[in-house]
């Protein structure tokens, strides 16, 4: 057996086995950790709860659109294309009418396939260049970003360049586009199925104040409070990927970021941490009250002395300031009585 009968006989059937067990135990993941957990007052629980929840898997980003139409509209694009083209291009639906299965199903007429993987590809493109151009992106980007990317890509070019003979003229790629093209489309199917789309808080901008844990629908990120320490925790399998985080955080720091994770596909009963930020103390009696990065922020605007305070003795300052300004006020008023009552026996 050569190389190219491999790899697009057993190698891609291994693959797609590897595909069908790692979505397989992604469910049943899932279902074992978000059965028996109670979201809000009047939700349901247990495993009615449970495919309610797996069911708006398949409406993924719907809360953060308003905030971010524009990225939102493209994501929906893209993914929309990445899913469309490999399942509804004619060539893939021969190949598998001509397998072992027999399968067979109506095709998309070639141009829309390949004005599809134009579009994907373009705003391919524009994501990659955008982690490029834009500093505060290209600070918070990893490798494994561009990687991802790249990784989607190459099937959509392989497959557009292999359908129109494009590189025909050149040897190497002549001859071995359609393997290449095979290649990449596997590398992506096992990309899949460890691919993770996670809620992230930025530390350079989340200043604790844990909105996002109250809108969150699923609780999957929660928040302890531990010595002088807010640590926010989440799991990856209760995440339904809807964005409320996204759309809720006041200062723009949560963000749903896709990860590639063999180890995170075996994570499944303990929430792992994210984020912890350092607690204020109060000036007055010592108890925590309030995270450290939201207290500076809100000091930035407001430097009065009572904010040092937590609310219970923000409560006994504000009587002791009521007190001494109505002393001062009898005082004021018992020296103009007394200054009257001078003025009118002098007379």
């Amino acid at each position: 057996m050569d190389f190219e009968t491999f790899v697009e006989g057993p190698l891609l059937w291994a693959v797609f086995l590897a595909l069908l067990a790692g979505v397989a135990l992604r469910i049943v993941f899932f279902f074992i950790k978000t059965i028996g957990t109670q979201n809000s007052p009047g939700s349901a629980s247990g495993i009615a709860h449970t495919l309610h929840t797996f069911g708006r898997l398949f409406i993924p980003f719907h809360m953060a659109a308003a905030k971010k139409p524009f990225y939102a509209t493209i994501r929906y694009v893209f993914h929309a294309c990445l899913f469309i083209v490999p399942i509804w291009f004619s060539g893939h639906v021969a190949l598998w009418s001509e397998s072992r299965f027999g399968w067979d199903w109506v095709s998309l007429p070639d141009l829309w396939s390949d004005w599809m993987s134009i579009i994907l590809l373009g705003i391919a493109a524009y994501l990659f260049i955008r982690r490029i151009v834009s500093p505060y992106i290209n600070l918070d980007s990893q490798k494994s970003d561009y990687a991802l990317i790249i990784i989607v890509s190459l099937p959509f070019l392989t497959g557009y360049l292999s359908a129109h003979g494009t590189l025909d003229a050149l040897p190497f790629f002549g001859d071995n586009m359609l393997t290449i093209h095979v290649l990449s489309g596997e590398a992506m199917i096992l990309v899949t199925a460890v691919l993770f789309c996670r809620t992230r808080l930025n530390p350079a901008k989340c200043t604790g104040c844990a909105s996002c844990e109250l809108s969150c629908p699923t609780a999957t990120l929660e928040t302890k409070d531990q010595g002088n320490l807010r640590i926010f925790n989440y799991s990856h399998y209760q995440c339904i990927c809807c964005g409320a985080c996204v759309n809720t955080c006041p200062e723009d720091a949560a963000e749903l970021r896709h990860e590639i994770s063999l180890r995170r596909l075996f994570q499944v009963l303990p929430k792992q941490e994210i984020r912890s930020v350092e607690l204020k103390a109060c000036e007055r009696c010592g108890a925590l009250f309030v995270p450290q990065p939201l207290f500076e922020k809100i000091h930035r605007t407001f430097s009065d002395d009572y904010l040092n305070f937590c609310p219970n003795c923000r409560k006994v300052n504000i009587g002791n300031f009521y007190r001494t300004l109505s002393r001062s006020y009898t005082n004021t008023k018992e020296g103009q009585h007394a200054q009257v009552d001078r003025a009118n026996a002098s007379g």
